[in-house]
Order: structure tokens, then C-alpha cells, then sequence
């Protein structure tokens, strides 16, 4: 993947949060090496990451994840279950900004239906760092579920030696659902061995 204008910004963005909480949950006594390191390592990374094709909407989610692992790598430190909390609620939100965009529309017939073609079209993805998912209507149109059948989020953190972190990974999804005042279920997931990721989404809308 080339290091293109996204991919900077998403760095220049939240590496100030970063070594911030390298600080204040992790007691890394020198974030700012470990920043600077950090910004090197990222982009080789991403250069070893298949180019995402022109309008797949989880080209942010492997970029997110990208700079999470990156981080964890250089700080040599095992904390299963503590990598989201090196980003605050705060910055969890600026993430799922546009996230919350595209799912607030998936409750609209004609951001259902855009959705589903999606999925569709997710189908014949073959990048192993994307997703493969199909989408089923719920009892109203407040309601439906995404299930998952690849996540680009296992198979980087795999490769990079992380897997221990991913059930981490995966729960951000709760918080970001939150954020757009929806229920958030899941009962299988792929990160610790299941067949697939089934990701119930129940909006409460605000009149």
C-alpha cells in the first residue's frame, strides 16, 4: 500500500494521543522515542499491506489498526486486553465519525440497500486484509446484522505477532455503536475461533 494522503493523516491525527497515553496507561517512560519509532514503523507496515481497491469503506479500519499494533509492537509490553485504551472515548469518536455516517444510513431504505450491494461486492474481494460480509434485514429497519467472514483486523495482528490483542480490537466496536445510540451485539466472533463474526446492530432512533 503506498503512504498517500489518508494514510498520513490518520497518523498525524492520533500520534499525539498516542504518546500521550504511552504516558498515562502504559508507564513508557520515553513516548517520544517510541512515537518517533512509531512513524517509521507505520509506514513500513502499510507498505507490506495489499493496496485497498478504489471505494472499499474499511480501507480506515486496517489504518486504524495499523497504528494500534505498531505502537504495541514498540513498547515490548504484554497487556492482553488494553490496547483501546490507547485511545480515550474522545478519540474513539473522531474515528467513528464517518463509521457512524454510513451506519446511521444503513437505517434508511436506501442506505440499506447501498449496504447490501456492499456486502455483495465484498464477496469477490480477494485483499486479505479487507472484509468479506453479507447483511440481513432486521425486524424493522432499525435493525440489522452484518456477518463477517474475513476481517483484515485478524489477519494483520496475526502477522504482526499480535494476536493475543484482537478480542481488544473487536471491542471497539461497542464503544463506536455507542457513539451512534445503537445496540451492539455479537456472538461469535472470528478472533477467538469462530467460523464467523455475527454483528447485530439494533439503532435507537432520536426523535
Amino acid at each position: 500500500m503506498r503512504y498517500g494522503f489518508i494514510q498520513r493523516l490518520m497518523w498525524t491525527g492520533f500520534k499525539g494521543t498516542f504518546r500521550k497515553q504511552l504516558s498515562k496507561s502504559f508507564d513508557e517512560r520515553n513516548p517520544a522515542e517510541v512515537i518517533k519509532n512509531a512513524s517509521k514503523k507505520y509506514r513500513k507496515i502499510l507498505s507490506g499491506v495489499d493496496e485497498f481497491e478504489k471505494g472499499d469503506h474499511f480501507l480506515m479500519n486496517i489504518l486504524s489498526c495499523a497504528m494500534l499494533s505498531v505502537v504495541l509492537l514498540l513498547t515490548k509490553k504484554i497487556f492482553p486486553g488494553r490496547s483501546p485504551r490507547l485511545l480515550p472515548q474522545g478519540d474513539v469518536r473522531k474515528l467513528s465519525d464517518e463509521s457512524s455516517r454510513k451506519k446511521s444510513r444503513a437505517y434508511t431504505a436506501k442506505g440499506r440497500e447501498l449496504l447490501k450491494s456492499q456486502a455483495k461486492e465484498s464477496e469477490k474481494n480477494t485483499n486479505p486484509y479487507s472484509w468479506k460480509f453479507s447483511v440481513e434485514d432486521g425486524e424493522t429497519l432499525n435493525q440489522y446484522t452484518a456477518t463477517f467472514h474475513t476481517c483484515g483486523v485478524c489477519f494483520l495482528m496475526t502477522k504482526l505477532g499480535l494476536k493475543e490483542y484482537i478480542p481488544a480490537m473487536c471491542s471497539l466496536d461497542y464503544d463506536m455503536a455507542a457513539l451512534n445510540n445503537t445496540e451492539f451485539s455479537r456472538e461469535f466472533t472470528l478472533a477467538v475461533g469462530g467460523k464467523y463474526c455475527d454483528c447485530h446492530y439494533n439503532h435507537i432512533a432520536i426523535n
